[in-house]
């Protein structure tokens, strides 16, 4: 164990007790006492070690130093830490550690003690507090006095070290740092508690922010300096001032702008708020919010004054206690043009392009309705397309001005003349004017909508067709009865008796296309003029029948090699209605493998509704060849050949009745051939004569056998079946020959048992 780093005091001992300690017989001695050897009263600085180790002696109970005795230092109070907190003692008995104070001032105390020694050893330590580390405001921040009146409240700052222990003996400096007041004591010194006060802080004369600050005489103090913040308010009402100027010009009935008002300040010139404010208003005018508290900057007004409705003099006075009253005079004036109404000459009804009977006019009047004479309007066409004449006439005595002459426009309808008088915020502004054009009699009949369009067969064109009659200015003329109907297509219409409406528009109620695909066409009829023909085209519906276009069935076809058919085969695809439906995908499949091959499996059906396979090589095997014609959801159509043999090349042995080995001789068995093409097809044909040779070679004595019939003809499968009996000569190789003309003939061999 590592050993503290001791200073010891000098530690008598005598040498007879060393002697003693050296010379013992009894075995090692055990400790009975602890004491301290060191001061058992220290001082030092929170969180510091104390100047000096503190050491204690074990002894036994002759008083003899006891070596080799492990010491245990434990801190009781005060939060410090010791190094080493297990010691062990030397020959003199002595153990030591050192002290590191705690963080809180005050009393701190550390005992040792030792296994077997029922008492232990107490050091106790005085910590006092560390340098100034901190400062903070303890009281007297954010306060309210009167200008130049002193602060309720001394200000004053606490400073702590750096484990918050109040630091006391520490000088302090407060500083005036805005609004001109002054302090009393400016210097402190921190007392036990870390406290430093000022004498006191007298506020500056202005209303307003004020500060103070207080610095430690410290380096390394942290939120140094302090700033202390106080509020200086005003004194009592001295003086009432006017915050405008006094003598207004405003309009009869009208608010006053701005509102008139009043300043209160107290003898040092700050303003005094919540002080009450009476105004009172003369009579003819009237005020809103007469009674009011002065805000924070000593200012009051009324909500409103507003003047009489006749042209003079009103006042408005304002009174705060006893002091002088302010007066405002204002002087009114006759109002400006506020409301304007229609006066003559509105809703009148004349044919297009002529000049109404009466003229229109408007009136302008004030806010009370007072006629305003030498006010300009502006009349303006607004629609129609008509003209005005003498458009900018200024209003009489009586308040009323009219427009030279109004003459409506070419079409039949609403006519609008707008009259606007110069000016803002007038009521009623601007007056307009209507008239209705009429129409003359129809003279012209045309299509509107509805025309060229495409629709599937059976279904109404998504438009119906609509016409539109006029009058010989172009103007559409109500109330014509427009009939439609079929032309061509063999369609049908609903609502085929219509009338104009007020655009000069008659639309048939639906239009349903006919049931071929193609142009169609509708009629629209009105009395006395040419017909109106619509045309719309019909498209076919939806894919939903396939038929073939070409041979279904070809018939026998005899195979070859790469041989087409006899022809390709084609379908047409129409709708419901027998339309053809062009761009449809048409798949072309083998109906087997035995089918051949074909190119162009996709095709899509051309304007006519028709797709064709591209090629189909026929098959070299017999049999029925096909090819299925399909689009989704409908039943293909089957396209077939049937392949017939060719011409016979060969004979070939289809069964021996024969075995191989081990025939008997003079046995007869029953042996079968047929014709075949030159691709193995199996020929039908009957009475083709088959020579047959029977032979014998080897064995003993070989004798040929015979065959039954020879020659034999074919039956209608092309088959022929042959009684061969066996000729003799034990282990002799027997053959049978089936030849014809130019075919490749075929043998049938058997050995006869030996």
């Amino acid at each position: 164990m590592r050993r503290a780093t001791l200073s010891w005091p000098v530690l008598a001992l005598s040498l007879t007790s060393l002697l003693a300690a050296c010379n013992s017989d009894d075995g090692p001695r055990q400790p009975a006492a602890i004491a301290a050897v060191s001061s058992g009263t220290v001082v030092g600085t929170v969180g510091e070690f104390i100047a000096e180790p503190i050491a204690v002696r074990i002894t036994d109970n002759g008083g003899s130093p006891v070596g080799g005795v492990v010491v245990t230092f434990t801190v009781t109070e005060g939060g410090g830490t010791v190094t080493p907190s297990v010691d062990t003692t030397d020959n003199q008995g002595n153990a030591g550690t050192r002290w590191r104070l705690g963080n809180t001032a005050g009393t701190q105390r550390v005992s040792a003690s030792v296994a077997g020694v029922s008492t232990a050893a107490t050091f106790t330590a005085t910590a006092s507090a560390g340098a100034a580390s901190v400062v903070a405001v303890n009281g007297g921040d954010n306060q309210t006095a009167v200008g130049g009146a002193a602060v309720a409240t001394a200000p004053s700052v606490i400073v702590r070290d750096r484990f918050n222990n109040p630091v006391s003996g520490t000088s302090v400096f407060f500083t005036v740092s805005a609004g001109s007041g002054s302090v009393d004591g400016a210097g402190a010194i921190t007392n036990a508690q870390g406290i430093a006060q000022v004498g006191s802080w007298r506020l500056g004369p202005n209303a307003g922010a004020n500060r103070l600050t207080a610095l430690v005489l410290s380096n390394g103090v942290t939120a140094n300096p302090i700033t202390f913040n106080a509020t200086a308010t005003s004194g009592g009402a001295a003086t009432v001032t006017a915050t405008s100027t006094t003598a207004i010009n405003a309009v009869v009935g009208a608010l006053v702008t701005p509102i008139p008002g009043i300043r209160v300040t107290d003898a040092n010139g700050n303003p005094v708020s919540g002080t009450q404010v009476t105004f009172t208003a003369s009579t003819g005018s009237s005020v809103v919010g007469g009674t009011k508290n002065t805000d924070a900057n000593g200012n009051a007004a009324p909500d409103g004054w507003q003047l009489g409705t006749t042209a003079q003099n009103y006042t408005l006075t304002a009174q705060v206690g006893t002091l002088p009253a302010v007066t405002y005079t204002a002087t009114a004036r006759a109002g400006a043009a506020a409301t304007v109404t229609l006066s003559a000459g509105n809703g009148q009804s004349v044919p297009v392009g002529r000049v109404l009977p009466i003229d229109p006019a408007v009136r302008v009047a004030d806010s009370f309705g007072n006629p305003i004479a030498g006010v300009e309007v502006l009349f303006e066409v607004i629609s129609g397309g008509g003209s005005a004449v003498a458009r900018r006439p200024v209003t009489n005595a009586q308040g009323i001005a009219t427009v030279g002459g109004w003459t409506l426009g070419d079409d039949i309808g609403a006519n609008t003349l707008r009259a606007t008088v110069q000016g803002q915020n007038i009521t009623g502004n601007p007056i307009t004017f209507t008239a209705t054009a009429t129409a003359g009699a129809p003279t012209s009949f045309t299509m509107s909508s509805g025309n060229n369009q495409t629709a599937t067969v059976g279904q109404a064109v998504a438009v119906p067709p609509s016409v539109i009659v006029r009058d010989n200015r172009g103007n559409p003329v109500p109330g014509v009865g427009v009939t439609f109907l079929i032309g061509s297509g063999g369609g049908t219409v609903t609502g085929g008796s219509a009338v104009t409406g007020s655009n000069g528009i008659a639309s048939v109620g639906g239009w349903t296309l006919g049931a071929t695909a193609g142009a169609q066409t509708l009629i629209a009829r009105v009395n006395n003029m040419p017909d109106v023909t619509f045309t719309a085209t019909a498209t076919a519906g939806a894919a939903s029948v396939v038929t073939a276009q070409s041979t279904q069935n070809m018939g026998n076809v005899v195979v070859s090699t790469n041989q087409a058919a006899p022809s390709l085969p084609s379908v047409r695809v129409t709708d419901s209605q027998g339309n053809p439906v062009a761009g449809i995908v048409v798949t072309f499949e083998l109906g087997n493998l035995t089918s051949g091959s074909i190119t162009g499996a996709t095709q899509t059906t051309n304007a006519s509704g028709i797709a064709t396979l591209t090629s189909w090589t026929l098959p070299t095997t017999t049999g029925i060849a096909s090819v299925v014609a399909s689009i989704p959801n409908v039943t293909g159509i089957t396209f077939t050949a049937n392949m017939v043999a060719s011409a016979a090349t060969r004979i070939v042995l289809i069964s021996s009745g024969a075995p191989a080995t081990n025939a008997v001789a003079g046995a007869a068995y029953l042996v079968t051939f047929r014709l075949q093409d030159a691709f193995g097809n199996n020929v039908l044909q009957a009475g083709v004569n088959i020579a047959l040779g029977p032979n014998a070679s080897g064995g003993t004595t070989p004798v040929a056998g015979s065959v039954s019939p020879n020659p034999a003809a074919t039956d209608a499968n092309g088959l022929v079946t042959v009684t061969w009996t066996m000729g003799t000569g034990a282990g002799s190789t027997q053959t049978l020959t089936a030849q014809s003309g130019a075919l490749t003939s075929a043998t049938a061999t058997s050995q006869v048992a030996p």
